[in-house]
C-alpha cells in the first residue's frame, strides 16, 4: 500500500512540478526466490550522479542529471535536467546484501529477503 501511495505522488508530483521539485523515472520491482530485484531506467546518467540509500525499510534511488547549458539556444528542450528520485519499501530483507550495478541506463539493485525463520514447536508440561 505505502509504495501505492508513493508512486500517486510521484505521479502528481511530476504533473505539477516543470522546472522545480523532483521526477520520477521508470522502475520494475520483480520478486524472485530468497530476493527482489529493482530495475531502473536511467538513460544519460553518469553513474557518479546516482545515489541509492536504504534506511527504514526504504530504498531510495536518486539522480542528478547533467545540469542544462544556459549558453545554448534550444529548438526543442525536453531532456529533464531535473533530479530524479524515486523510492520503494521492503520488509525483511537483508540490509547487508544490497548491491547495485549499472548498465547501458540501467540500474539494477538487488535485495537478498531474510530466510524465514522455523518455527520450533514446543511441548508444555501440564503441572
Amino acid at each position: 500500500m505505502r509504495n501505492e501511495l508513493y508512486d500517486l505522488a510521484n505521479q502528481i508530483n511530476n504533473m505539477f512540478y516543470k522546472e522545480a521539485g523532483y521526477r520520477s523515472f521508470p522502475i520494475d520491482v520483480v520478486e524472485g526466490e530468497n530476493k527482489f530485484v529493482v530495475f531502473a531506467e536511467l538513460p544519460g546518467i553518469k553513474k557518479e550522479n546516482i545515489q541509492i540509500t536504504f534506511e527504514d525499510s526504504c530504498l531510495t534511488i536518486k539522480a542528478n542529471p547533467n545540469k542544462k547549458e544556459e549558453n545554448k539556444k534550444y529548438l526543442i528542450h525536453e531532456r529533464t535536467n531535473q533530479h530524479l528520485e524515486r523510492s520503494v519499501y521492503f520488509n525483511d530483507i537483508e540490509e547487508e546484501s544490497i548491491n547495485a550495478k549499472y548498465e547501458d541506463g540501467i540500474l539494477m539493485v538487488t535485495i537478498n529477503t531474510k530466510k524465514p525463520e522455523e518455527k520450533v514447536k514446543k511441548e508444555i508440561v501440564i503441572e
